[in-house]
This record gives C-alpha cells, sequence and structure tokens, in this order.
C-alpha cells in the first residue's frame, strides 16, 4: 500500500545551506525598484547653482588705480569764500515750499481747547489693598 503524503513529507530534512533568504528579498525589492533619475538630476543642478551663486557673489579686492605717469601739480592756494548762513531749505521735489520764515500763514486760533483723554495702560495701578 502506498504511503500517505503527509507522511512521505515528515521524513524529509530541509536543507537551507544553499539559499540565503535576506539576500534573495533584498534582490527580489531592488529589482522590483525602477531607477529614478529625475531627484538625483534636480539634486545636482541646485548644488550646481549654489556654487555658481557662490563664485558670482564671492567679495573681490578693490582694483588700485594705475600709477600717475606724470606727477601732479600742486593746486594753487584758494582762499575759500565767508562763510554765511544760508535759510534752512525744505527738500520738496515740486513747487517751492516755505523757505523763507515769513511764508507761512499764522496759524489760525482755535477756540476751547478739550483736555485729552487718561492715556491707556496695558497694567491698572496697583490695588491698594493689596499692600
Amino acid at each position: 500500500m502506498p504511503e500517505p503524503f503527509a507522511e512521505r513529507l515528515s521524513r524529509l530534512t530541509p536543507d537551507g545551506a544553499g539559499l540565503d533568504r535576506d539576500a534573495l528579498l533584498f534582490a527580489a525589492g531592488r529589482a522590483s525598484a525602477r531607477p529614478n533619475r529625475l531627484w538625483q538630476a534636480l539634486a545636482a543642478a541646485l548644488a550646481v547653482g549654489q556654487v555658481v551663486t557662490l563664485v558670482l557673489l564671492w567679495p573681490r579686492p578693490p582694483d588700485a588705480p594705475p600709477p600717475p605717469a606724470v606727477a601732479p601739480t600742486p593746486a594753487p592756494a584758494v582762499e575759500p569764500p565767508p562763510a554765511t548762513p544760508e535759510p534752512p531749505r525744505s527738500w520738496a521735489f515740486g513747487p517751492r515750499l516755505a523757505n523763507e520764515p515769513g511764508d507761512l500763514p499764522p496759524p489760525a486760533a482755535s477756540g476751547v481747547l478739550v483736555p485729552d483723554d487718561p492715556p491707556l495702560r496695558a497694567f491698572s495701578a496697583p490695588n491698594a489693598l493689596l499692600n
């Protein structure tokens, strides 16, 4: 009578010498991934852009002026004109504004002035009861 299939399987001993489970799963995962070179190209372009920016913005020493061919002649001594105080001028881009003391009309007289409200404070006055 033929032996049942389960009994025959139970007599077999597994031999795992030729199979590495971790290496097999690693190779399968690596083969299943598609290589995406777009992000690598983008990262390389950004790195090159940073290097170019660094090179263009790196401070350079100022150019030295060329030495004069002929020694300059000293300028004749000129006496400065006497200093006279000038009236203050306004800085305007339009027509002339009050440059002279009498250009402005006198201020209009106001009627009764109203006292200001007391200022708002972030903290209240200390309470006398807390002392």
